[in-house]
C-alpha cells in the first residue's frame, strides 16, 4: 500500500513525502540517543551514591558495635584503671580508628560531591540532617559550660534575676578560655592539678566574669577559699568536644587518594593510622572522648557517657538514612539494623528511625 502511496506522488510530492521521512527518522535516532544518555547519567549517579555510601554505612556499622560493646559491657579497656596491656591498648586504638575512618568517608563524599549529585531534594536534605546530627553531638558542648556556670551562681548565691540563654552559652565560652589559660591541654580534669593558689585565681576570674557581665559585686577570695574544692569539681567535668572544622580535619588526614579507581578516595588502614598518629595532632583529638571513663556511671561531671549514648543514636540513625536510599545495599544486614535500633531505645535515644524495606531512591528513564 505504501508503494502504491508513493507511486501516486508528483515528482514535488514525492521530494517532500521523502524530507518529512528523513527528519522523522533523524528526530527519533535523536531521542533514542537522548534516552540512553540519560539511562547512563542516571546509572552514573546511583552508582555515585553506591561508592561512597556502602562503604560509609560499613564504617558506621562498625562504629556502632563497638560503642554498643563499650555501652553495654562498660567498657573496661577504657577504664581510668584499666591495664596497660597490649589487648586493652588496642581496643581503645581500634575505638578511636573507626570513629576517624567515619569522619574520613564523610569528608570524602564531600571532597568528591558525587556522592550526592543523585539525590533529590528531599532525600539529600535526609542525608544532611543526619550527618549534621552526627556532627552536633560530637561538636556541640555549649550546655555543659553553661551548666557550669549556672552550678557556680548557685553555690555562690549570686543574686541573677534574668540573664538570657544567649548571654549564658557567652559566658560559657569565655568561662572555657579562662580554664584554658590555666592549663597545658585541652582536658579540663587537668585543673586539679594546678596548686591551691592558681585554682583560686581561676575560679576568682571566672566568678569575676559572671559578676561584671550580670552587675554584681565581686566574690572575696576568702568564699571562694570555702568553696574552692566544689568549684573546681564544677569546672574540672570531663568533656571532649571535636568541633566541626577539627572533624574536617581529622576527616582530611584519614584520606588517601586512589588512582583508576570508581571513586578518587580511600581511607587509610589501621597500621598506617598507628604510624601516622603520633605525627599527627587531628588523629589524637578523639582520645579524650574514650580515655579513662567509666561508663558505668553517668553524672554531670562526666558527660562523655551522655555523648557516647548521643553518638550511637545518630550513628544507628546515620545509617538507616543511608540504607533506606541505596537499593540492595551491600553492607549492612536488616537483622543487624534492628539489633542496633533496639539498643538505642535501651539508651532512651527517641530519636530512632525506621528502616524501610524497599528502596527509596528510584532511578527513573524517561
Amino acid at each position: 500500500m505504501l508503494k502504491d502511496f508513493v507511486n501516486q506522488l508528483t515528482q514535488p510530492q514525492a521530494t517532500l513525502f521523502a524530507s518529512i521521512i528523513s527528519a522523522l527518522i533523524a528526530i527519533t535516532i535523536i531521542f533514542i540517543n537522548r534516552y540512553f544518555e540519560k539511562r547512563k547519567k542516571n546509572s552514573e549517579k546511583y552508582d555515585a551514591i553506591k561508592k561512597y555510601a556502602n562503604p560509609l554505612i560499613l564504617s558506621l556499622e562498625q562504629l556502632a558495635w563497638r560503642l554498643k560493646e563499650i555501652l553495654e559491657f562498660k567498657g573496661a579497656y577504657l577504664l581510668p584503671n584499666a591495664p596497660e596491656n597490649g589487648f586493652f591498648k588496642y581496643k581503645f586504638e581500634s575505638t578511636v580508628y573507626r570513629l576517624c575512618a567515619t569522619l574520613g568517608w564523610i569528608e570524602a563524599a564531600k571532597k568528591e560531591q558525587s556522592y550526592f549529585s543523585g539525590i533529590k531534594v528531599r532525600q539529600h536534605n535526609d542525608i544532611q540532617i543526619a550527618i549534621k546530627a552526627f556532627q552536633k553531638v560530637l561538636a556541640d558542648g555549649s550546655h555543659v559550660e553553661v551548666s557550669i556556670i549556672d552550678e557556680l551562681i548557685k553555690l555562690y548565691k549570686i543574686e541573677i534575676k534574668i540573664i538570657s540563654d544567649n548571654k549564658r552559652a557567652l559566658l560559657g565560652v569565655k568561662m572555657e578560655e579562662i580554664v584554658f589559660k590555666y592549663i597545658p591541654s585541652n582536658v579540663k580534669r587537668n585543673v586539679n592539678e594546678l596548686s591551691v593558689e592558681k585554682q583560686i585565681d581561676l575560679i576568682k576570674e571566672i566568678l569575676d566574669l559572671i559578676c561584671l557581665e550580670t552587675n554584681q559585686s565581686q566574690i572575696d577570695k576568702t568564699v571562694i577559699q570555702e568553696f574552692r574544692q566544689t568549684s573546681i569539681n564544677e569546672i574540672s567535668r570531663e568533656y571532649c568536644w571535636i568541633y566541626r572544622d577539627w572533624q574536617n580535619a581529622i576527616g582530611e588526614s584519614m584520606l588517601k587518594s586512589i588512582q583508576n579507581a570508581n571513586r578518587r578516595f580511600d581511607i587509610i588502614g589501621f597500621a598506617e593510622f598507628e604510624e601516622l598518629k603520633a605525627q599527627n595532632e587531628w588523629l589524637s583529638k578523639p582520645d579524650a572522648l574514650f580515655s579513662a571513663i567509666d561508663v558505668s556511671k553517668e553524672n554531670r561531671f562526666d558527660s562523655r557517657v551522655s555523648q557516647l549514648k548521643q553518638l550511637f543514636g545518630a550513628t544507628s540513625n546515620l545509617i538507616v538514612v543511608l540504607k533506606n536510599l541505596i537499593d540492595k545495599q551491600e553492607t549492612i544486614s536488616q537483622e543487624s539494623i534492628d539489633s542496633l535500633q533496639k539498643f538505642n531505645l535501651t539508651l532512651g535515644n527517641t530519636n530512632r528511625l525506621k528502616s524501610k524495606k524497599r528502596i527509596k531512591i528510584k532511578i527513573k528513564y524517561e
